[in-house]
């Protein structure tokens, strides 16, 4: 029996196993492998049931242990959504509270959207990775530093899940925060981005490379959990065209919200050299509710693999397989085409996400990192102010192009009206003018 329980070990450590191949590799009967099964107890885990029955095998190398998952709701309140079990190799067993297991090779792709990552990411890794034990760069963490990581400060992590006790203790202890006021918030938003340029960051998942830090502030709509980004308070071109950059921004996501198209609401606030651009969380509700989010960096990585194609063609893609809405992946062709013709050369798949309250499908998420990023500073400090002829591609419909028209004249409007920007950022309206309008001719041979 001995030799029988080791040599399920050595198969099983290599990753996951159905009785049959067991059976097969190790030359034993089926009465036999079940009482090896049987003695191993608790090392064992059992995937499916019946005649589709796997077995994976605990990894108790990498220290983890079981770690609970909790769901924060809407309303604040946390429910028991299971257990995370690591297995061999490197893989993970999710036990859902009804019962149901799933496995994955990595970690779940359901948690990608919660790593550590980006301006923020890198300054939590800053602090805390010789603390916790985990390489100094985010870059060489493994999937269980990553959860190492969550574990002990995922309490306010992108959307709506905790990993740990640690995390649902932090959660519950935590006092409901109180907003900025509106009057204060040029100092207070002054000094938080001091910290953060320090590295002292609230939050630790939040993506993008663009300074910024999180709080809770007063909006005109009420309290609200903000996202906030801001330019340094050196004073040069550079910081400059940033400063430019956020102005346009708050113009892109108002432009998109007075059309009636969902988008993240936002406010500028200028202090001394800096420009603060205030953007609402959509995956906070309230002082202590949460709501789901998903990338599309993390859905297409689970459901399309085809990471290199344009939002349409993996939204289409996503929305046929039953995975999103039909109107999300309209609303993404949307949000695609807006981008292409105000000059956003930054649409990765990390600027695109689903909100999953209630499952699939999912639904889209308000629009956010909506801007001409072609005009942002280049790594050796250029400021361009030229654009590439706008692609109209085919995987947009006529009708979305001319909608997408629509929002980018509004945008132009609005942009060449506002007395915010720098002298040298006109060049750059001048040169997106003249983008939609030779967008507008190419429109003219679409049916």
């Amino acid at each position: 029996m001995a030799d029988h329980t080791d040599q399920v070990r050595l198969q099983l450590a290599q990753g996951v196993k159905n009785a049959r191949q067991l059976i097969e590799n190790i030359e034993i009967s089926q009465p036999t492998l079940s009482r090896v099964i049987s003695a191993m107890g608790n090392e064992i885990i059992r995937l499916g049931a019946a005649r589709s029955i796997q077995y994976a095998l605990r990894d108790g190398r990498r220290g983890l242990g079981d770690v609970p998952v909790y769901r924060v709701g809407a309303d604040g309140k946390i429910r028991d959504l299971g257990i995370l079990a690591p297995v061999c190799p490197d893989g993970f067993v999710m036990r859902q509270a009804d019962g149901v297991t799933l496995h994955s090779d990595s970690l779940p792709w359901w948690l990608l959207d919660m790593r550590p990552q980006g301006f923020i990411g890198r300054a939590y890794a800053a602090r805390y990775a010789t603390t916790l034990g985990l390489p100094a760069q985010l870059a060489e963490w493994s999937d269980t530093d990553v959860l190492r990581a969550l574990m002990a400060h995922g309490h306010d992590a992108v959307g709506n899940l905790l990993l740990g006790d640690a995390a649902r203790d932090r959660f519950m202890e935590a006092s409901a925060p109180e907003p900025v006021a509106m009057h204060a918030k040029s100092a207070a938003y002054a000094r938080l981005a001091q910290d953060a340029a320090r590295g002292d960051v609230p939050g630790s998942s939040a993506g993008g490379e663009q300074p910024k830090f999180l709080t809770f502030a007063e909006t005109p709509d009420g309290p609200r959990h903000v996202l906030v980004k801001f330019s340094l308070p050196d004073i040069n071109p550079v910081t400059a065209r940033w400063r430019d950059l956020l102005l346009a921004e708050h113009h892109a996501l108002n432009t998109l919200a007075a059309a009636g198209v969902d988008a993240a609401g936002s406010s500028v606030i200028d202090h001394g050299g800096q420009r603060f651009l205030e953007v609402e969380r959509f995956d906070r509700v309230g002082a202590l509710g949460r709501r789901g989010m998903l990338s599309l960096t993390a859905v297409e990585a689970e459901f399309v693999g085809d990471a290199s194609s344009p939002w349409p063609v993996i939204a289409t893609r996503l929305a046929a397989d039953g995975h999103i809405t039909r109107e999300a992946a309209d609303g993404a062709a949307l949000l695609y085409a807006f981008g292409t013709l105000i000059g956003n050369t930054d649409m990765h798949n990390g600027n695109l996400s689903f909100t999953s309250e209630h499952g699939r499908p999912y639904g889209l998420a308000p629009a956010y990192d909506m801007l001409p990023m072609a005009f942002a500073p280049r790594s050796g400090g250029g400021l361009p102010d030229m654009l590439a002829p706008a692609n109209l591609r085919a995987c947009v419909d006529a009708e979305t192009w001319d909608r997408a028209l629509e929002l980018a004249d509004d945008f132009l409007d609005r942009i060449r009206h506002e007395p915010g920007f720098s002298n040298d950022f006109l060049a750059c309206i001048d040169a997106l003018m003249a983008h939609v309008n030779g967008a507008r001719d190419k429109m003219q041979r679409l049916g």
